[in-house]
C-alpha cells in the first residue's frame, strides 16, 4: 500500500491546520486574513507534505494531479454524489467513517497521515498521489471476514485487463508480481445510537443496535519516490487512470459483487479466486504468527475464506485472516 510511517510527535496536524484543510474542501481558496498565523500553517502544512500555497492575500491547495472529483465518482456508479465526502486529508477515511455513522457512505482522501493496515500498521499517504477511499454500510446479521477476499477481486477484475502479473496475496493485499500494489482493511464497529440514514445500492439501512462496516482500500496510483522497493505504482507500470476514474469502477464492482456475495457466499467467487490468486496456490509461503515464522504449502481456499496450508511433516490445517499473515518464497 502507502510507505509505512513512523508514528512519533507531533502525531497529527495541528486542529488549525485541520480547519483550514477543512475549509479548502469547500472553497478552492481562504483568504489569509480570516487566519491566526498564515505563515505558521504554511511551514506545518510543508511538514506534513500537504501542498498549501500562499498567492497573494489568500491560500490554496496546489495539486499534483487531477483532483479527486465527487461528481466523477458518482457518474456511472448510481450512488448519489450527496454520499460520497472527499477530504483534502485526514488521518484516515476508515476512521472518518468510523467515528461518523452518520455521514455519507463513501469517503475519499487526497492524502492520510494515519491510515491503518492489519495488526495495527500505520500508512501515510502523500497528497494527492494514490487512492485511500472508504466505504461503509450496517447490517444486522453475522459479519462474513471473507467479505475481504470479495473486495479484493473487485479491484482484481477491474485492474486485470491492464496489469500485467496482477494477483491477489491471501487475504487482503493486491500485488504485481513481487510487488505490492494495495490492500484492504474491514473493520466493524456496533452501531448503539442511530443506524445509517441512507441506504446502499445492495442493503437497506437496518435497525438500531446494527454492525456498521467500513472497508477501507489504499491504491498506489501515481509516481511516488517515498514508495518502498517493496511496493509499485500504476504509474511505474505504465497504467494511467485517474484517481476518480478507478473509485467508480471499483465501486460499481464492489455493489454488484457484494449483492452476489450475500445472495450465494464465497463459493460464487472461488472460480475467480484461484485465477486471482494463482502465483500463490500450491506454493510454498512463509507464514508468520504471534509465535513464529514457517514455511507451508497453500492448499486451497474454503468457502468461508480461510486459508488451507500444510507444513512439512504435519497434517493440513485452516487458517484465519486474523490469525496469521503469509509471503510468497523468492525461488
Amino acid at each position: 500500500m502507502f510507505w509505512e510511517m513512523a508514528i512519533s510527535a507531533p502525531e497529527a496536524p495541528t486542529a488549525a491546520l485541520q480547519q483550514l484543510l477543512e475549509k479548502l474542501g469547500h472553497s478552492p481558496s481562504v483568504a489569509a486574513a480570516t487566519l491566526t498565523e498564515p505563515h505558521a500553517l504554511l511551514q506545518e502544512a510543508r511538514y506534513w507534505g500537504i501542498p498549501l500555497r500562499r498567492s497573494g492575500d489568500s491560500l490554496s491547495l496546489e495539486y499534483p494531479h487531477a483532483p479527486l472529483s465527487a461528481t466523477e465518482i458518482a457518474y456511472g456508479t448510481g450512488i448519489p454524489e450527496s454520499r460520497i465526502r472527499v477530504l483534502p486529508a485526514c488521518a484516515s477515511t476508515n476512521t472518518e467513517l468510523l467515528d461518523n455513522p452518520g455521514d455519507p457512505g463513501i469517503c475519499l482522501a487526497e492524502s492520510q497521515w494515519a491510515g491503518r493496515g492489519r495488526r495495527a500498521r500505520h500508512w501515510s499517504s502523500p497528497f494527492g498521489l494514490h487512492l485511500a477511499m472508504s466505504m461503509a454500510w450496517s447490517q444486522n446479521t453475522r459479519i462474513n471476514p471473507a467479505l475481504t477476499l470479495v473486495a479484493g477481486l473487485g479491484v482484481f477484475q477491474v485492474l486485470k485487463n491492464s496489469v500485467k502479473g496482477l494477483w491477489i496475496k491471501w487475504p487482503n493485499d493486491i500485488w504485481v508480481k513481487d510487488r505490492k500494489l494495495g490492500g484492504i482493511l474491514l473493520e466493524t464497529r456496533r452501531l448503539t445510537q442511530q443506524p445509517l440514514p441512507h441506504e446502499t445500492k445492495f442493503r437497506a439501512s437496518p435497525p438500531h443496535g446494527a454492525n456498521l462496516l467500513v472497508l477501507g482500500l489504499g491504491l498506489n496510483v501515481h509516481h511516488d519516490t517515498s514508495l518502498p522497493d517493496s511496493a509499485v505504482s500504476l504509474a511505474q507500470l505504465h497504467v494511467h487512470l485517474s484517481r476518480s476514474q478507478l473509485a467508480g469502477q471499483i465501486l460499481q464492482r464492489w455493489q454488484a459483487d457484494f449483492a452476489r456475495f450475500d445472495r450465494d457466499g464465497l463459493q460464487a467467487f472461488l472460480p475467480l479466486w484461484h485465477d486471482a490468486a494463482a502465483p500463490m496456490m500450491g506454493q510454498i509461503v512463509q507464514i508468520s504468527d504471534i509465535d513464529r515464522y514457517y514455511p507451508a504449502l497453500v492448499r486451497g481456499i474454503g468457502t468461508d475464506g480461510r486459508l488451507h496450508v500444510q507444513e512439512t511433516g504435519k497434517a493440513p490445517v485452516w487458517l484465519s485472516a486474523g490469525e496469521v499473515s503469509l509471503r510468497p518464497i523468492a525461488s
